[in-house]
């Protein structure tokens, strides 16, 4: 056998090899893409295909999905509504229950999953493959029925980048065979885009605006310390941190609108984060001093809590002893007052401009306020002249956001504490957010 007929016998046999490699790999896909659709077909077999439950509103608060809307469900004989969820149905079938409080009036059903704005859907704990979301009504006959969901409000697809697997999810409205659907796309990416953080830090006041002052130490100082000890911290473990200043501001800086174009609550906004921490030290007297942990109205508490607990007990500090707007030790929830309201609506009069639409359910902190977009109730919508506009103030996709007071700047054992004990302080916060993060 010459060696010019060996060649060609090997270069026939790759060709064949090739060939069957190419093949198997296209029949393996086309059979894997024929599974995927049948497995579909599967869960869209008992939708209802004569009605559909109508979105008014969905949002993402943090790392948690919420909903609302209704449903147009004539009344049957002597049988009434047991329960109402929303499910998320995965390929397989299997599904993710969120609990739902709703009414059911007129023929109408009114559902809503936001009962808690950072509960709901965690979109956290999904795993790497596809979920459709649909209304499931139990009747007191133990009859069960589903319905697909349509989009009606003014908010469109969207993108969530999950903190702790770097999942990127794809929520999307479309059909299936004419039908519906309310889906969640999931596929595993390698690093986020620029844009995207996982948490967001922000070091209070700065620039001209030193905050609290004591001798020897300003407030703006100590927390941007801080904020520098958390982002390292954090980093170290896998995080992309952002924070809303770093110092590199002059001392003669003006950063006090926090709504013009750069300000910190925009460039917080923009780096798509999903926790925020805002770092204070209280400047208001106090005999007794202790950590002050500020949370959003309508929000479930652990995490707030969880905060508080864990700086205490790390640094043995201890909580505050205000009582106003209190909810748990060192745990506040501060919304508007009826006074509060009145005063606003006594401003937009004087400066001849239209009342934001404030309510008692409000959260007054502008930090946690207007980070949050619709869940929170954010309102700056430039209408006030005298500052910048919170250019996300409508948005649906919203930052979980808390004000920490790491203490009072007169109580002289807190400021030692705060002084000597920053390495205490920042490992509490961080053992608490990646504790939330990885197990919420």
């Amino acid at each position: 056998m010459s060696k010019n007929f060996k060649i060609k016998l090997i270069i026939i046999f790759f060709i064949i090899l090739m060939a069957f490699l190419i093949i198997n790999k296209f029949l393996t896909k086309h059979e894997t893409l024929n599974n995927k659709e049948l497995k579909t077909e599967t869960i869209f077999e008992n939708i209802n295909k004569f009605n559909t439950a109508k979105i008014n509103n969905f949002m993402i608060y943090g790392t948690h999905l919420n909903l609302d809307g209704s449903i147009e469900l004539p009344k049957i004989s002597d049988i009434s509504i047991y329960s109402v969820h929303i499910v998320a149905k995965d390929l397989d079938g299997k599904e993710e229950p969120i609990d739902c409080t709703y009414t059911y009036k007129d023929n109408t059903l009114t559902f809503s999953t936001t009962d808690k704005i950072n509960k709901g859907l965690s979109l956290e704990s999904l795993d790497n493959t596809e979920y459709y979301l649909f209304l499931k009504v139990i009747f007191s006959n133990s009859e069960e029925r589903y319905y697909s969901l349509e989009n009606t409000s003014k908010y469109s697809n969207t993108t969530y980048y999950a903190i702790s697997k770097k999942n990127k999810i794809d929520i999307k409205f479309d059909k299936f065979s004419d039908t519906n659907f309310f889906g969640l796309f999931i596929s595993q990416i390698e690093e986020l885009p620029n844009n995207v953080y996982d948490i967001a830090i922000d070091a209070s006041h700065g620039g001209k605006d030193s905050g609290a002052k004591s001798k020897k130490y300003t407030e703006a100082d100590l927390v941007l310390k801080y904020a520098k000890n958390i982002k390292q911290k954090l980093e170290n473990k896998g995080y992309k941190v952002f924070l809303s200043r770093d110092g590199s501001e002059s001392s003669e800086q003006d950063l006090s609108d926090v709504y013009a174009e750069n300000g910190r609550i925009n460039t917080i906004q923009e780096s798509h984060s999903k926790i925020l921490i805002s770092l204070n030290i209280n400047g208001a007297k106090s005999k007794t001093g202790g950590v002050e942990v500020y949370a959003p109205t309508k929000c479930d508490l652990k995490f707030a809590k969880s905060l508080a607990d864990n700086i205490v007990q790390k640094t043995k500090t201890s909580y505050s002893s205000a009582k106003l707007f209190k909810q748990d030790d060192g745990v506040y929830v501060r919304n508007y007052t009826e006074y509060d309201i009145l005063s606003f609506k006594a401003s937009a009069i004087l400066n001849k401009y239209e009342p934001y639409s404030i309510t008692k359910q409000t959260s007054y902190q502008y930090m946690i306020r207007e980070v949050g977009g619709i869940a929170t109730n954010a309102f700056v919508d430039g209408r006030n002249t005298n500052y910048g506009k919170n250019k996300y103030f409508n948005s649906n996709i919203g930052i979980e956001a808390y004000i920490l007071e790491l203490g009072y700047m007169n109580v002289q054992k807190d400021l030692n504490n705060i002084v000597n004990n920053e390495n205490l302080y920042t490992q509490a916060i961080v053992e608490t957010i990646e504790n939330y993060v990885t197990i919420n």
